[in-house]
């Protein structure tokens, strides 16, 4: 495939954090030339499965590579669970040798080290820290449930500030317009920003056989829950941004010939640079 789920890798000297894991993101790091060993951390923005996909395999792999230094996985309410149901899940590969003699490898569970962000955090909260970044969080609008839902008290989605190595890097996540995501971009150096062809993705969905009711709530969610070109140029320019990553693009099928539907309008809005981002790029 030309592009993978969403991941974003932060590097810092010899150190490499992740932002979302979806599937396909350990091929890309090998591709890009950074080994599990320099990972340090991975952040997730929530749980949709294209953000999640890849962090199972992650978690097994540097297992059965002996890395036992505990990784942190930081993610809304729920991540602690969500890691915990994945190593029990792989407590059969726990079993299964991989080696004749020698030491027995250790627990699964001691590889890793889930936390939950707060479900409500203050703006901008601190939510990670070490000798290389910090890393701030707020929840962003990628959600619109009716209050007093479970999915409302349920599900959550952020978007992350970090400081690193003399720059302010923002990543959106997956969103629509959001107050606290202005708030958060504000003077970045580099956003990285979700962005959606509306129009396409809608006339896939309608060709897609949905009953009718499922597909007036699929689009009503891309709709309302993602950020169009104009959205993305508003941000930037409103946030005082230096420059713009574009990236999960929507729906970014392979085989397209142009980005003029993911980049149509900002120019007017934001005049700083714009890239459209592609796999194993760095910025």
């Amino acid at each position: 495939m030309v592009r993978s789920e969403p991941a974003n890798a932060l590097v810092v000297g010899d150190s490499v954090y992740l932002f979302d894991a979806g599937d396909g993101v350990q091929r890309r790091l090998l591709q890009a030339g950074l080994p599990l060993k320099r990972l340090r951390a991975v952040f997730i923005s929530h749980h949709h499965i294209d953000h999640t996909g890849g962090v199972a395999p992650l978690i097994v792999t540097r297992w059965v590579l002996n890395d036992e230094k505990p990784l942190p996985i930081i993610g809304p309410p729920g991540t602690v669970a969500f890691v915990r149901d994945i190593v029990a899940a792989y407590h059969v590969t726990e079993l299964a040798p991989i080696a004749e003699g020698g030491p027995s490898a250790p627990p699964l569970a001691n590889s890793v080290l889930p936390r939950d962000m707060p479900a409500d955090p203050p703006r901008n909260a601190l939510v990670y820290q070490d000798e290389n970044i910090r890393v701030f969080a707020t929840t962003n609008d990628h959600y619109h449930f009716a209050p007093g839902s479970a999915e409302q008290e349920a599900s959550r989605s952020y978007a992350f500030r970090i400081e690193a190595a003399g720059r302010t890097i923002v990543f959106t996540g997956d969103t629509g317009p959001s107050a606290n995501v202005d708030r958060l971009a504000k003077g970045a150096d580099l956003l990285v920003s979700e962005v959606i062809d509306l129009d396409s993705i809608v006339a896939m969905l309608r060709t897609a056989g949905l009953p009718q009711s499922v597909l007036d709530a699929r689009i009503a969610h891309m709709r309302q829950d993602h950020m169009t070109p104009r959205d993305v140029g508003r941000l930037a320019a409103d946030a005082g941004v230096k420059e713009l990553v574009l990236t999960h693009l929507v729906p970014g099928r392979d085989g397209e010939t142009s980005d003029a539907a993911y980049t149509k309008g900002i120019a007017n809005l934001y005049g700083g640079p714009v890239h459209v981002a592609r796999d194993g790029d760095r910025f």
